[in-house]
């Protein structure tokens, strides 16, 4: 079209033609993600043919497979490579130290803050929080999905997981009348979780994390999200802090 007076309006044609068929127009990858995995919660089912096809293309066995499949994201991968992921890069930094304090007794171990930026239905969160169990540590559960976060919700509460508190924006879908599946006591992890708008992390958590992991999300970013959430995760680590991230290419 260069060099045809007429060229430009042509090519509004032909773009006005075409976006009928884009699912979403808006140049923001953070609300095409949104929508994208709000569609993706509110339709997941183990039974859904489209969860069966990407299940049958997982490595090993389909039986075990399909046995191992209960959550969204079990789809995503087989469950002992995620489960050497999170032996690997993630379980090392969920030891708490024990306290230096003389007060405190030397077998109390320190509480930790840990946070998982995207915890999608919660398949990873949910194998984490055994780690922390006893320690009265606090987890923070990030995502830009409220259907997602309301999965995540749900299947952690059904874990017996039910010490729930919200951060800026949320929705409130817990049930306090919720009795949970072990005695409160065996429970002593915090659980906050937050609706990301933007892709910023709340603005008092700086300095606040031991440990912030992101899994199977950043793959889905673009270059310039990817960055914002890179200078989010430092500034909400305390100094000496540590994070895992998981990309398919950063360079």
């Amino acid at each position: 079209l260069m060099g045809d007076p007429g060229g430009s309006d042509a090519l509004v044609r032909l773009v006005q033609s075409l976006s009928s068929a884009v699912v979403y127009t808006e140049s923001s990858n953070f609300e095409t993600n949104r929508k994208l995995w709000d569609n993706y919660a509110r339709d997941w089912s183990k039974e859904k043919d489209w969860v069966e096809k990407m299940v049958t293309n997982l490595p090993g066995e389909r039986a075990e497979n399909e046995a191992n499949t209960n959550i969204i994201g079990d789809e995503w991968s087989d469950r002992s490579s995620l489960e050497q992921v999170i032996r690997e890069y993630v379980v090392p930094f969920l030891t708490p130290v024990v306290s230096p304090d003389p007060s405190t007794p030397s077998d109390t171990p320190e509480p930790l803050c840990v946070g998982e930026v995207g915890t999608g239905g919660g398949r990873v969160v949910s194998r984490v929080l055994p780690y922390l169990q006893g320690t009265h540590s606090t987890f923070h559960c990030f995502d830009i999905s409220s259907e997602m976060l309301k999965r995540t919700k749900a299947y952690l509460s059904s874990l017996g997981y039910d010490d729930i508190h919200h951060h800026h924006h949320h929705d409130s879908t817990h049930d306090p009348t919720h009795t949970p599946t072990e005695p409160a006591s065996h429970i002593r992890t915090t659980m906050k979780y937050s609706l990301l708008e933007r892709s910023i992390l709340p603005s008092d958590l700086t300095n606040s994390f031991d440990f912030l992991y992101s899994f199977d999300v950043f793959p889905h970013l673009d270059l310039h999200t990817q960055h914002q959430y890179f200078r989010e995760i430092y500034r909400c680590l305390k100094p000496g802090g540590h994070a895992f991230v998981s990309v398919a290419t950063l360079t």
